[in-house]
């Protein structure tokens, strides 16, 4: 889930229909708002084993909001300017967030059981992917390139499997779920460090493809290290 299902599209048509500058900042508030993740991440861990998945969603639901606001005003006031260095600092900031909320995560206390994914999974994630890209791209001149950025990555699929997950799984299954999609969000960094730094030198598509290579052999590598662990 970590992956950039969602994000990626958006972008893609955003720098497509606007031009490389735009881009690049855009991918700056991506970064950042890898930060509003995390806080999304962190206050349904803290609460989900004290609380219902309504109120456990809609704190974290706020959290996100709250957090793209304040991530907004750096972007403002701290990166004026759009650039590689000013894309590199983001990603750190992203790189923090996602060490510092797994290091914070609560552990799940309970052995791990195989579970199946809902029937809707795979459609909800189109139907979200499509709804996204078409409010970015259509308020994109109304937010400009930070705040669509941020605003790009509200975590919509995490949304709806972590209240799915609470309800019929319990609280354990949401930790194991959201500490899997924090590792999986370093790929996510990477992958818009890679767009942003090659893409004035490179092209769109070309930097797509290999932040592509890059992000999913991230991911591939973080999956054979979880199946070797169970196999042990």
């Amino acid at each position: 889930m970590g992956l950039p299902w969602f994000t990626g599209p958006a972008m893609f048509l955003l720098t497509y229909e606007r031009d490389v500058a735009f881009g690049v900042a855009a991918f700056i508030g991506v970064e950042l708002a890898v930060l509003c993740v995390c806080a999304f991440i962190l206050t349904y861990g803290f609460l989900v084993g004290h609380t219902r998945w309504p109120v456990a969603l809609s704190s974290s639901i706020g959290a996100f909001f709250a957090s793209g606001w304040l991530m907004q005003q750096v972007a403002v006031h701290l990166m004026p300017a759009a650039g590689s260095w000013q894309l590199v600092v983001a990603a750190s900031v992203g790189f923090t967030s996602l060490l510092t909320t797994y290091l914070l995560l609560p552990r799940p206390i309970s052995p791990p059981l195989p579970q199946t994914l809902p029937w809707w999974d795979i459609p909800m994630r189109m139907l979200a992917t499509g709804s996204l890209v078409a409010i970015i791209v259509i308020a994109a001149d109304a937010l400009g390139p930070q705040l669509s950025g941020i605003l790009g990555t509200y975590p919509v699929i995490l949304t709806v499997v972590c209240a799915f997950t609470h309800q019929s799984w319990g609280s354990d299954a949401v930790l194991r779920l959201v500490r899997g999609v924090t590792l999986s969000l370093f790929s996510f960094v990477v992958f818009f460090l890679i767009v942003g730094t090659s893409l004035p030198m490179i092209g769109l598509p070309w930097s797509y493809a290999a932040a592509i290579v890059v992000a999913v052999s991230m991911t591939g590598c973080m999956l054979a290290i979880n199946r070797a662990r169970g196999a042990r």
